[in-house]
Parts: structure tokens; sequence; C-alpha cells
């Protein structure tokens, strides 16, 4: 019995299963909250919306953990780029039916893709918005 306990299993303690270890699953609290809410932003392009509603969710959460740095300026950013974005489709709607709404959705549409583009860039960059609270293009 007690030379059963001394042979070490082949799955237990080999460089092999030390190593994949930590590759194939990330330590707690590594993930880039800000990478995440721009991709969820992104998503709700193609699900009506709910990608946006959970990146500014993000976005509202994380503010305040990264207050005085160069991600802060980001959360503002997709913050007011929802809000402001929702207000124009909004408005949009509504006016769809005088036929100016159409030609103002694509406005906002292409206003939004503008913004998100530019601050996925900066972030990917790890630079802070010149002017987060601008409402064009900082």
């Amino acid at each position: 019995m007690a030379e059963e306990n001394d042979t070490p299993k082949p799955e237990e303690n080999t460089p092999a299963t030390q190593e994949s270890a930590p590759a194939s699953s990330p330590a707690a609290g590594t993930t880039d909250m800000g990478l995440v809410a721009y991709i969820a932003f992104a998503v709700g392009f193609i699900t009506a919306g709910l990608g946006s509603i959970v990146s500014v969710v993000i976005a509202y959460s994380q503010r305040a953990e990264v207050a005085g740095s160069w991600q802060e300026s980001h959360y503002t950013w997709l913050i007011r780029t929802f809000w402001i974005g929702l207000a124009g489709w909004f408005i949009s709607f509504i006016l769809l039916f005088i036929l100016i709404g159409g030609l103002l959705m694509i406005g906002v549409f292409i206003w939004m893709i503008i913004r998100l583009v530019k601050g996925w860039i900066l972030y990917d960059k790890k630079e802070p918005i010149p002017d987060p609270d601008n409402l064009l293009f900082g």
C-alpha cells in the first residue's frame, strides 16, 4: 500500500499539465473589461442593441474602478455614445413618419460606427479619448 502512494500518477505534477493549465484558464481578474465593453457594443449592431446595453452596464460599473486613468475616458465615451445614439434612434424613428427619419437613422448609424472604431483603436493603443464629452468624434 505504501508503494502505491509513493509513485506519482501520470496525470499529476507532470511538466506538460503544469504548463498547459495556465494557458487554458486565465487567472481570475485578468479580463480586460474595456475590450469586452467595446466588443459588446459592436455586437449590439447585430443584436438590436442588446450588446450595447451590456456594454453600457459594463462601462458604468467599471468607470469608478479606473478613475483617473486613460481607461476612464473610454468608459465615458461608450456611455455617451450609447445615450446620444439611443436619443438619435428615437428621434429618427419619430421622424420616419415625415420621411426624413430614414436619412437621420443612417447618419446616427454612421456616427456610432465612427465613434466605436475611433475609441477601439485608441483603446488598443492604450491612449485616452482626447475629449470624451465631445458630441462628435472627440
